[in-house]
């Protein structure tokens, strides 16, 4: 989940150091004021609305169209992760902020925080077209029996293989990663994000165990395994551009990762890599978003929320940012071509395939687990022979 660069358009932050038009025409001096002036003129009127999000909400195709329509200005501020989001809030940024954007059950540990409100399904008529599994009630995004977040967009953590050099039978199970392949013929030819809440879970169901929650002899298990795994593995990847590269270099040819990471590299024609769906299936994301409690203005917040979920706004978020990942409003799936289907779900059956894939992966969910993991998975860092 990337950053993406600020134009005169709109506000974009990162790192949560926000330059609001005003404060940037202040900074810029009087010399570049005159010539910004013309650029950031909105009108007298206009109000802000500011949202802490991922990246792809602060595309052209939707915050040109909601300004324009609203006589507002949205502030688009990038987030890296859930955690630091809620830090974020809980530090008094729900003072700074009217919408953000969460993942699963984020949405749950902010609400029991109190840093979002409630939302009216009824205020949404457009979930009526969501895909069956995130229409309301949708269990990742409710806190006792309310409604917390409205779902976006969508996707699957699983393997990644270039099948080019990959057997089909070879995939069918996570246990690759610390078997190497029947011959060992993978070994050293495999590659992992550092990314240890995301990894385990997968392994955990490969074991037979809990993805959220494990035993003390269920954790020692996993970690022997991890040791195993990384014994295997050419390299551990800290950005997911540089796992995108190792690809495309043929460094390695499989990887537990999902869509978000490797869609770049089939919207750019390499239809040899493709996110596949071991026996054990794997984590499913959801990506939605909240009112922050308390808006400035919540009508407005909820104009930009009605907005996204459009079929113009879901085939922008969709598809215009480098990492693409599927829309959740069915209305907008004629609007991308076969090719573009093909490219956001790793399959020729493009958003045929979506129920399946759905139906195979486990909505991911917070653990409380997090910490052991964590220290878990450096320990078998430096216990294997990477």
């Amino acid at each position: 989940m990337t950053g993406e660069k600020p134009d005169t358009k709109r506000t974009v932050e990162h790192g949560h150091k926000r330059f609001s038009r005003r404060r940037f025409v202040q900074a810029s001096g009087a010399v570049g004021t005159a010539a910004l002036a013309g650029c950031f003129s909105s009108g007298g009127g206009a109000t802000e609305l500011n949202v802490l999000t991922w990246e792809g909400y602060g595309t052209d195709t939707i915050i040109d169209k909601f300004e324009e329509e609203n006589d507002a200005t949205v502030s688009i501020s990038l987030v890296s992760s859930d955690s630091e989001a809620l830090n974020n809030l809980q530090s008094g940024g729900t003072e700074d902020y009217d919408l953000l954007t969460v993942n699963n059950t984020w949405a749950q540990r902010h609400a029991e925080a109190g840093t979002i409100e409630p939302l009216n399904p009824d205020d949404f008529s457009a979930m009526g077209n969501f895909l069956p599994q995130f229409q309301w009630p949708f269990s990742s995004f409710e806190y006792e029996d309310e409604m917390y977040a409205l779902p976006t967009r969508w996707g699957w953590d699983t393997l990644t293989v270039n099948t080019d050099e990959v057997e089909a039978d070879h995939y069918q199970s996570y246990d690759v990663l610390w078997t190497g392949g029947p011959d060992g013929e993978y070994s050293g030819k495999m590659g992992v994000m550092d990314w240890p809440t995301w990894n385990i879970p997968k392994i955990a169901m490969t074991l037979g165990y809990d993805p959220f929650e494990q035993s003390d002899e269920e954790l020692a298990d996993i970690e022997d395994h991890l040791v195993q795994m990384f014994n295997q593995f050419e390299a551990i990847y800290s950005g997911t551009s540089a796992i995108r590269q190792a690809f495309n270099q043929n460094d390695i040819v499989m990887s537990p990762v999902g869509n978000f990471t490797m869609s770049e590299l089939r919207a750019g024609g390499a239809d040899w890599v493709s996110v596949v769906l071991p026996e054990e299936g794997g984590m499913q994301w959801t990506e939605g978003m909240c009112m922050v409690k308390n808006p400035s203005d919540r009508e407005l917040a909820k104009e930009f929320m009605k907005t996204v979920i459009t079929p113009e706004g879901q085939k922008s978020v969709s598809w215009e940012p480098a990492a693409k990942s599927p829309p959740v409003n069915t209305e907008s799936f004629d609007m991308f071509s076969a090719e573009e289907q093909s490219a956001l779900m790793f399959s020729e059956d493009g958003f045929d395939a979506a129920e399946e894939i759905a139906a195979q992966t486990t909505p991911y969910e917070f653990s409380e687990m997090t910490e052991d993991w964590t220290n878990m998975w450096e320990r078998a860092k430096s216990e294997s022979d990477m």
